[in-house]
């Protein structure tokens, strides 16, 4: 059985009818075992939005603004997937990886999930997000 935290996201995946890959990793890892994302929170405009983007990549806060329509983010407490009641929006660039790992109610636990299911499960709309290189 899980933590009651990872729980809740297993009971999200069973009931949306979506099979991911939840894993609890060593405590000797640092990342998942392949691509992740990382959830970043903000305030926009008394809204809460969260930016989805790779874990070694950093937001352009102005990209997110514009794609969340916003005057103004300030981070705050970080919400959990699936991040219900907020705008999800998701870099782009990782719809072309065939899974992505992301936190799943803890630090130690991940979900592997195809990137199309990530959108559906958060109700997220796809921008580019990441800073330019």
């Amino acid at each position: 059985m899980w933590p009651p935290n990872v729980e809740r996201i297993a009971a999200a995946l069973r009931a949306a009818g979506v099979e991911g890959r939840l894993e609890e990793l060593s405590k000797d890892a640092r990342v998942p075992p392949g691509p992740a994302v990382r959830a970043e929170t903000y305030d926009c405009d008394g809204r809460r939005v969260v930016a989805l983007i790779p874990v070694d990549r950093d937001l352009d806060r102005s990209k997110l603004a514009r794609a969340a329509r916003c005057s103004a983010l300030r981070p705050v407490d970080p919400l959990r997937f699936p991040f219900t009641n907020a705008v999800v929006v998701l870099e782009r660039i990782v719809l072309v990886e065939p899974a992505v790992w992301i936190e799943a109610g803890s630090p130690r636990h991940t979900v592997a999930l195809a990137p199309p299911q990530l959108v559906d499960l958060a109700n997220a709309q796809t921008a580019d997000l990441v800073t330019d290189s």
